[in-house]
């Protein structure tokens, strides 16, 4: 349901309209709440329209949810060109903004996508729909679920945020914190009560694959509560309703998804990315004979994951993608793109070599023996080879994270982008060559997740994760007495959902929610090697705290709400602006 491509149709509909009236929307075609939707038919496309608002906060090159959680934390530097926009990602590195309406497109794109379930779970109380109650039942279990997400994202970007749970046209203040994780704990709850225990493998493939489901929201409940309780210091998570969500009760979610989901791990961490794809001329795919797992069905790893399309328009494709591929043209598999996102050489230097993930995660670009890419110390596009961009990137360090590059292979001597291998289409620039969703929720968290709140099997779980990263398994073979056993230790619990989780968007909020934010951008980001237009410095990012980890609220929107809305500490003067290149 959320792949196809008929959830551009009722956009219009439900189209988000911020640069009008704060927090409010309007109808531009004759579809209403009167009239639609009614039937199953309806229904599907409803809830696709919240899946594809979902989507727009994840595209962007710029302002995606992965991109700005991960230009924050410590593990990346933000590279890019002094040109065109790339000096916004090095602002964010430096918990700065070029201008305080920089969070405009994901903070509406998070109200459209509000705004979009509260109508489907508005048309849901109707009586003129021809559902059937299981029907009903999924689709308000997806609406809350989407609904809790979308408001996880904007408070864990903003804090405390206007509360909208109706489709109604009002101006209502910033609410508590406690208040809003209430209400997104209370949505999925509900979501884990109306959507059917159905496993991963009982799932229909063609049309419920990416949909989210019981287990995914049994899972995010398990993130919301670590993030808020950490963050926020409390020892559960209250809900609308009144009661609370205990650590207790959040364990018993977590357990569900291990004993009865059917999710598992994949054999190779590594085929959980499409490099794995190009396993005929990438000598690292070849050499580990690795076979990229696919979005058809075969991955029981992934919970949860926001899809995109080459094939498709309005956003359909990737520009995140785009924008933390080199940008050095004519590499195989390694397409170019904006190259605003690089690794942090001591985050490299210190992770063990033995580690499956390091290589699988990173791509040491002077070491052609094991990429089989080689490395030209003068510039050289289009010659296969990588070179330092001498011309134009600021930050560059000499290594590439390779979750989310673009990848092409060669298709009869040619070079080929993956989307015309996998869908039959040629793209029309590089950007619509990303082709493969985001990861938002893997079956790994939720192991690392329940260990982390003290499960009694907690070191069956770390150990399964370390199984698959050292011994290419689907984490089942004991590690005792190996080498890299490791007990399951708070501190080894993080340090293992660093490497695990390595640029997917999630070790800011880690960070933050283990309160150690100053003291490790204090560590890796201290005289921090890299190269400026091609010539070898040092740089020094300093962490904000005054900002307390929140970005600031759009400008515009504070406007539109007659100084309702409030705007964060930290971000009323000069400091918060980046003035750099």
């Amino acid at each position: 349901m959320k792949n196809t491509l008929t959830i551009l149709l009722i956009a219009s509909s439900l189209v988000w309209a911020g640069c009008s009236n704060f927090l409010d929307t309007q109808d531009l075609t004759e579809k209403t709440n009167a009239t639609f939707p009614i039937t199953v038919t309806d229904y599907d496309q409803a809830i696709a329209a919240v899946y594809a608002a979902q989507r727009d906060a994840y595209f962007d090159q710029i302002n995606s949810f992965i991109g700005i959680s991960s230009y924050l934390d410590d593990d990346n530097i933000a590279n890019g060109r002094a040109l065109f926009d790339d000096p916004m990602i090095r602002g964010f590195e430096r918990y700065q903004v070029r201008n305080f309406d920089q969070l405009l497109a994901p903070w509406q794109n998070y109200y459209k996508a509000i705004y979009r379930a509260n109508f489907v779970l508005e048309s849901l109380n109707k009586n003129n729909s021809t559902l059937t109650d299981a029907q009903k039942a999924s689709y308000r279990g997806q609406a809350l679920y989407l609904r809790a997400s979308s408001y996880f994202d904007l408070c864990r970007l903003f804090g405390g945020v206007p509360l909208k749970t109706s489709t109604e046209s009002n101006n209502p203040p910033r609410a508590s914190v406690d208040s809003c994780f209430a209400l997104i704990a209370s949505d999925l709850k509900k979501s884990i009560e109306a959507l059917p225990a159905k496993s991963f493998q009982n799932i229909n493939k063609a049309n419920e694959l990416f949909n989210a489901n019981k287990y995914a929201a049994e899972a995010m409940m398990g993130r919301v509560f670590l993030f808020y309780t950490g963050v926020y210091g409390k020892p559960e998570l209250p809900l609308m309703e009144g009661g609370t969500v205990s650590k207790a009760n959040t364990l018993d979610y977590l357990h569900d998804v291990i004993n009865t989901s059917g999710y598992g791990l994949i054999d190779d961490f590594r085929n959980l990315w499409l490099y794995s794809l190009a396993n005929t001329d990438y000598k690292f795919a070849k050499d580990n004979n690795l076979n990229w797992i696919g979005e058809r069905g075969g991955n029981n790893e992934c919970i949860y994951l926001i899809s995109f399309s080459g094939l498709g328009t309005n956003n359909q494709w990737d520009r995140f993608q785009n924008s933390v591929s080199t940008s050095v043209p004519g590499i195989t598999p390694f397409g170019a793109g904006s190259g605003m996102s690089a690794v942090n050489p001591k985050v490299y230097d210190e992770w063990d070599s033995a580690d499956l993930r390091k290589a699988g995660s990173i791509w040491n670009v002077k070491d052609a023996t094991t990429e089989g890419i080689e490395f030209s110390s003068t510039p050289a596009p289009n010659s296969g080879k990588f070179y330092f961009n001498s011309q134009s990137n600021v930050e560059e360090t000499g290594y590439l994270q390779k979750k989310y590059c673009h990848i092409y292979v060669n298709v009869g001597g040619k070079r080929t982008a993956a989307n015309t291998v996998l869908n039959g289409t040629a793209t029309k620039n590089n950007t619509n060559d990303a082709t493969v969703g985001q990861y938002i929720m893997r079956f790994s968290d939720v192991l690392l997740m329940a260990a982390e709140l003290g499960s009694p099997n907690a070191q069956t779980y770390f150990d399964r994760v370390r199984s698959r990263a050292y011994q290419k398994n689907a984490g089942n073979t004991p590690i005792a007495g190996k080498p890299f056993y490791k007990p399951a230790t708070l501190a080894n619990i993080q340090e293992e959902r660093r490497h695990e989780f390595a640029f997917e968007g999630i070790r800011w909020y880690d960070l933050l929610r283990w309160r150690i934010v100053d003291q490790q951008i204090a560590q890796y980001k201290t005289d921090v090697p890299v190269y400026k237009f091609g010539v070898q410095e040092k740089i020094t990012i300093r962490y904000r705290p005054e900002t307390k980890g929140l970005l600031p609220i759009p400008q515009s929107q504070i406007n539109l709400s007659n100084g309702v809305l409030k705007q964060n500490e930290g971000w009323g003067g000069n400091e918060g602006i980046y003035s750099g290149i």
